[in-house]
């Protein structure tokens, strides 16, 4: 039983709860037997991004998850959603004990667990777990890509052999292609779970864009390929000019999304061929693999004038921002994304120096 040591009405009491659930980190969710919405604290609003508007007055836990999936809030295919909404309130209504996780659009994973009430209610948490997938865990990450691999080729060998033992009794035909197929489907998922994990391997959890690793990787290999005549390859670094200032005003959470914005435009504004990727803080790179040697430049100066006049609402407030850039192209000496990408630093470091807000190439450095 629950100690007090004031003694006040009980309406105060539960005011005072209301509002110290409020303050906590992690989202409650307090539904009646009939999977109603008692109360809904303030961070389980912002996990969600809700509005109190937009539901109905006495809300199910459907009416939640199917407004929250109306945001685009889940990382799942728009035709997955109806089932996916019928296995979490299954799950709940079951009150299964073992967490779950659910990953969200913009790179967040959440862990979900459950417990039910003496009313025949439910009580759900909702906690942030992404830094538990950030560097330290990609080699664990690689472990169980081996494992995966390993035992999709064991598995296939196993369905192999079962297929050749259709050819016995009906009977025995028949549960061998129900256990062959059982066998494939989890091969499937087991795939794609791989890819999945390989993506997350290599791709900025904030942005969408390329981690530092996997830009690294793939450029080598773009440079490796060599380009064809009449065309150069061409890499931007670019730098958001005084970031700090705008987290100094804006917060984290706003220099989040300048960052999220940025590379929305910068996206919109490249090639697909093209690979974008953070290398760290506020600091891209762009890899323009087989352009002409002028359109580099127009472009690299077309992102500087977009950026500048493209801010982002944040609230009842508009960030701006403007970037600096350095452009260098690939040389038949060129061996070492790296070393190119040096050359880039460089024409930036020369830009900012030159006054922000602009473009540098590294022939411009040289001279």
């Amino acid at each position: 039983m629950p100690k007090f040591f004031r003694s006040e009405p009980p309406e105060a009491v539960l005011n005072a709860l209301a509002e110290a659930l409020d303050e906590l980190d992690i989202g409650v969710v307090r539904l009646d037997r009939d999977m109603h919405v008692r109360f809904l604290n303030r961070r389980q609003f912002e996990i969600y991004g809700l509005q109190s508007a937009s539901l109905p007055a006495t809300p199910t836990y459907r009416d939640l998850l199917r407004e929250a999936a109306s945001r685009s809030w889940l990382a799942a295919p728009a035709a997955e959603l109806p089932t996916w909404l019928d296995q979490r309130e299954a799950a709940v209504r079951s009150a299964s004990t073992l967490p779950t996780h659910i990953d969200l659009n913009d790179g967040r994973r959440l862990r979900v667990t459950c417990k039910a009430c003496a009313d025949g209610g439910r009580v759900l948490t909702y906690v942030d777990v992404s830094e538990e997938l950030r560097p330290e865990a990609l080699d664990e990450m690689e472990q169980i890509n081996a494992e995966l691999r390993f035992n999709n080729e064991t598995m296939e060998d196993h369905a192999a052999h079962l297929a050749s033992l259709a050819e016995a009794t009906d009977e025995s035909a028949r549960k061998v292609e129900e256990a062959k197929q059982a066998l494939e489907r989890e091969i499937v998922e087991r795939r794609q779970l791989e890819t999945r994990l390989r993506h997350m391997a290599t791709t900025d959890g904030l942005t969408g864009a390329l981690n530092r690793a996997g830009f690294l990787s793939l450029s080598q290999d773009v440079l490796e390929q060599g380009v064809p005549s009449g065309r150069c390859m061409a890499l931007m670094m670019l730098d958001i000019d005084h970031f700090k200032a705008i987290n100094d005003r804006f917060g984290h959470a706003g220099g989040d999304l300048a960052l999220r914005h940025l590379v929305t435009m910068l996206a919109a504004q490249t090639r697909r061929s093209d690979l974008l990727g953070r290398l760290g803080g506020e600091e891209f790179a762009i890899l323009l693999p087989s352009i002409p040697p002028e359109e580099a430049d127009r472009l690299a100066e077309r992102l500087v004038a977009h950026v500048a006049v493209s801010p982002v609402a944040y609230g009842d407030r508009l960030i701006s921002m403007t970037v600096s850039i350095g452009l260098t192209r690939a040389t038949p000496m060129d061996h070492s994304i790296e070393k190119i990408i040096a050359r880039a630093d460089d024409a930036l470091y020369r830009a900012k120096e030159a006054g922000r807000n602009r473009v540098v190439t590294d022939q411009q450095v040289a001279a």
